[in-house]
């Protein structure tokens, strides 16, 4: 069964905004009540999949924005990041899909390797962005899912801008069995780092503007 890996982009401080959820705003509160809504149909989903986590997608996204994550239920993980997810889609521009893997952690291992062996530094390669889990300005312990799934991943879009510039370099260097992913890779990343880097003192530039990846299946 394949994994499908889709992105966006959102501003951190946004997303920290709501977990906790104190002081929100007319517009915040209205996108709390959206979230909620979003959560049950996720939960119903679920539902009807016979899929039990042990806590619902409802209570996770409850227990969130009351600052707290600490239900002990074996796939609790599981309910936390799709209610994660559902805390970012409601802050984040509209998701576009980047491919989906049979396994994205032994496709974007392999292309770490492969992007070393060609010079790319350490700290621009792809598998600590894409399974980062929640972004730092989250102060709040989430567990992750047990088996990787739902998965959440955040890069800044400053970081971004250098890492397009140096997969580029090296694309045709890199085994041909990667190169079409590591392509599509490149473009996703370069559709919002360029506008990004290039916007700067527009109103809706914002500097922890950032790359959200989400892993599902």
């Amino acid at each position: 069964m394949s994994k499908v890996v889709n992105y966006s982009m959102a501003n951190c401080g946004d997303i920290a905004r709501f977990v906790p959820a104190l002081e929100l705003s007319a517009d915040e509160s209205r996108r709390l009540d959206a979230m909620g809504v979003r959560a049950k149909a996720r939960q119903r989903s679920l539902d009807d999949q016979g899929v039990d986590w042990g806590l619902s997608v409802p209570d996770a996204l409850a227990e969130l924005v009351a600052g707290r994550a600490d239900s002990s239920a074996d796939y609790a993980g599981c309910a936390y990041y799709a209610a994660l997810q559902i805390i970012i889609d409601h802050n984040a521009s509209d998701s576009a899909t980047l491919a989906s893997y049979r396994s994205p952690v032994t496709y974007f291992s392999a292309l770490d390797d492969a992007l070393s062996e060609v010079g790319v530094p350490a700290d621009l390669l792809p598998y600590q962005y894409v399974f980062s889990g929640p972004p730092s300005e989250i102060g709040l312990h989430i567990p992750r899912p047990p088996e990787g799934s739902p998965e959440i991943g955040c890069w800044p879009l400053a970081k971004a801008v250098p890492a397009v510039e140096a997969y580029r370099a090296v694309l045709d260097r890199v085994d041909a069995d990667l190169r079409y992913d590591l392509g599509q890779l490149i473009e996703a990343l370069d559709s919002w780092a360029s506008e990004w880097s290039e916007g700067e003192g527009a109103w809706w530039w914002a500097e922890d503007g950032s790359i959200f990846f989400s892993i599902t299946g």
